[in-house]
C-alpha cells in the first residue's frame, strides 16, 4: 500500500497558538493535510468530525485534557492513529510512558523542525507497513476461512464452524448467529457461545431485535456504552459492553445476522467491524449454498472471486480482468479438450492469478505511463505475493504453481523464476495466454485497449519465445471459429466452472 503525503491528515495539538502554527506551516510544505487543536478535548472533538486523522501530534501539558490523557482517549477508542508526544520535560520516566500507553515515538521540547519532520516521516512509514501488513493478514485470514467453510458438507457444520471461526479472529466473551429459513421473514438462533446471552433473556431478546433491525435494515452496528443510549432498546439500561452486528448477505438475498459481544475488556474496533463483514458475507455465501449444493465444494469460486475484486478495487482498468481471463482459460481449455478437473483449476487459476497485486504500492500499479526498470522490478513479485498469499491455504495447493508461474516465457526469459517451455506447467501456458490477450483488448491506465485483431497478431509474433506455439494458434483458431465478440457476449451468460456438474 501506498501513501501520499497528500493522503495523510495530521492534528497538531498544542496550547500554545504560535508552536502549532510553526508546525502547522512546515507539515503542509512537506503536503501533509494539517488540523489543529488548542487542547485533549479540543482534539477529540476534531477526531470525532474527522473519522480519517492519520497521526496526532500532542503536546504533553496542556489545560482542560494533557497529552497523556487524549492518548488513553484515542486509545480507549480504539481509533487507528499514531501517536507523538511531544514535551519540554524530556525525561526517561515520560518517554517510557508515553511509549507504554501506546504513542508512536516522543519528541522533546525545544527541537529542532527538521527534527519534527524526520520523526514525522518514520510515523508515516511505519504506519504504511503497518496497514501493509495488516492488509495481507486480512487477506490470509479470509482464504483459512474459505477453507474452514469449504470443509463443511451441510448447513449446521457451517454454522458451527463460523462461529468458531469469529471466536478464534475476534476473541468475543458471547457470539450469537442468526439465520432466517426459507420464505420466513423472522430470524432464528442457529448456534450462540457464551454465557452472557444465555444469563440475560432480557437482553439476548433486545440483541436478537437489533439484529432483526440490522438485516432488514442493511445496517451493520459497533455499539459502546456512550453510543448504545442512543438506540430506544438499549437506552433504559445499563450498557457495559462492545457490540457488533453485521447482516448477512448473499446476492441481495437476507440470509441472517452475526452478533459478537465482550464485557469488560478492550472494545471492538471499526477495523473489526469492516472484517468481520467481510467474513459475514463469505458465510451467507457459504449458507446459501448448502441450501441448494450437498457439497461445499460448489460454492468455492463465489468465495475466492472476492479476492481478485480486492485487487481490481485497486485499480478501476482492471474492473472485471480477472474473471475475463478465467473465462477465456476455461474457452481455450474446452477447445483443448480438458477435462472437468482441470477446466476447474483453470478458471480458479484465472481468477486469481493476479492476486498478488494486493501487495503492489498503488503508485506502481495505478502508473499512467511506462515503469521505470525499479517500479517493473516491484510489478515483477506479484507472483511471489501471490504464492505467500495461497499458500497459507491447502485446498488451493494445485492451483498455486499455475499462478505463480503464469508470467513465465517459454524461452526462459520470463519471470519469477526463468523457467523454460517443458519446466512450466501447462495450465499456466494457457493462463498467459489468455491473460496476455485479454490485457490487450482492455483499457489500461497506460493505454486504449487494443483492436483484437492487433492483439491477435502481436500474439502470433510472440509465439515460440514468449508462448507456446500450439497454443497460440488453438486460441487462435477458436477466435476465428467464434469470434471475439461471440466469446466477449458469452462471458454475460457463462455459469460458475463449480456449477456446471
Amino acid at each position: 500500500m501506498d501513501i501520499s503525503n497528500e493522503t495523510v491528515k495530521i492534528l497538531v495539538v498544542d496550547d500554545e497558538e504560535s508552536l502549532r502554527e510553526i508546525c502547522r506551516d512546515a507539515l503542509k510544505d512537506e503536503g501533509y493535510n494539517v488540523l489543529q487543536a488548542g487542547d485533549g478535548q479540543q482534539a477529540l472533538e476534531v477526531v470525532s468530525a474527522n473519522k480519517d486523522v492519520d497521526v496526532i501530534i500532542s503536546d504533553l501539558r496542556m489545560p482542560v485534557m494533557n497529552g497523556l490523557e487524549l492518548l488513553e482517549k484515542i486509545k480507549e477508542k480504539q481509533l487507528d492513529i499514531d501517536f507523538l508526544i511531544m514535551t519540554g520535560f524530556a525525561t526517561i520516566e515520560t518517554a517510557v510512558e508515553c511509549m507504554k500507553k501506546g504513542a508512536a515515538d516522543y519528541l522533546p521540547k525545544p527541537f529542532n523542525i527538521n527534527h519534527l519532520l524526520v520523526k514525522v516521516s518514520k510515523v508515516i512509514r511505519d504506519r504504511t507497513a503497518k496497514l501493509e501488513r495488516n492488509r495481507l493478514s486480512n487477506i490470509v485470514r479470509m482464504l483459512n476461512l474459505s477453507n474452514a467453510l469449504n470443509a463443511q458438507l451441510d448447513l449446521k457444520s457451517i454454522c458451527y464452524e463460523f462461529v468458531l471461526q469469529v471466536q478464534r479472529n475476534f476473541s468475543p466473551d458471547s457470539a450469537v448467529l442468526f439465520t432466517r429459513a426459507d420464505g420466513k421473514s423472522n430470524l432464528t438462533k442457529s448456534v450462540i457461545r457464551g454465557r452472557l446471552f444465555r444469563e440475560d433473556p432480557e437482553f439476548f431478546a433486545r440483541v436478537q431485535r437489533l439484529a432483526q433491525e440490522s438485516l432488514n435494515e442493511s445496517k451493520s452496528y459497533l455499539l459502546d456504552k456512550y453510543t448504545a443510549r442512543q438506540l430506544p432498546m438499549f437506552a433504559d439500561q445499563e450498557f457495559p459492553y462492545s457490540l457488533m452486528v453485521v447482516p448477512l448477505f448473499s446476492q441481495q438475498n437476507r440470509v441472517g445476522a452475526v452478533v459478537l459481544l465482550r464485557k469488560d475488556s478492550s472494545l471492538f474496533s471499526n477495523d473489526d467491524l469492516q472484517l468481520l463483514s467481510v467474513f459475514a458475507a463469505h458465510v451467507a455465501t457459504a449458507i446459501q449454498n448448502a441450501k441448494m449444493y450437498t457439497r461445499m465444494r460448489d460454492q468455492n469460486i463465489d468465495i475466492i472471486r472476492s479476492y481478485a475484486k480486492a485487487v481490481e478495487a485497486k485499480d478501476y482498468y482492471t474492473k472485471g480482468h480477472s474473471e475475463r481471463v478465467a473465462v477465456y482459460a476455461v474457452k481455450l481449455g474446452s477447445y483443448l479438450k480438458l477435462d472437468s478437473k482441470e477446466l476447474d483449476a483453470l478458471y480458479t487459476a484465472g481468477v486469481l492469478h493476479d492476486i498478488g497485486k494486493i501487495g503492489i504500492p498503488d503508485h506502481i500499479l495505478n502508473k499512467p505511463d511506462k515503469l521505470s526498470d525499479e517500479e517493473f522490478e516491484v510489478m515483477k513479485s506479484h507472483p511471489v505475493i501471490a504464492r505467500d498469499i495461497l499458500s497459507q491455504v491447502w485446498s488451493l495447493k494445485e492451483t498455486l504453481p499455475v499462478v505463480f508461474h503464469h508470467h513465465e516465457r517459454v524461452d526462459g526469459k520470463g519471470y519469477p523464476e526463468g523457467i523454460s517451455n517443458g519446466q512450466i506447467p501447462g495450465l499456466a501456458k494457457i493462463i498467459s495466454v489468455v491473460d496476455a490477450f485479454e490485457a490487450m483488448t482492455s483499457d489500461r491506465a497506460y493505454r486504449k485497449a487494443l483492436p483484437w485483431e492487433k492483439a491477435r497478431d502481436i500474439l502470433l509474433s510472440g509465439k515460440g519465445s514468449q508462448w507456446e506455439s500450439d497454443l497460440v494458434d488453438s486460441w487462435v483458431d477458436l477466435l476465428n471459429r467464434d469470434g471475439f465478440e461471440n466469446i466477449q457476449k458469452d462471458m454475460q451468460t457463462m455459469p460458475l466452472r463449480t456449477s456446471q456438474r
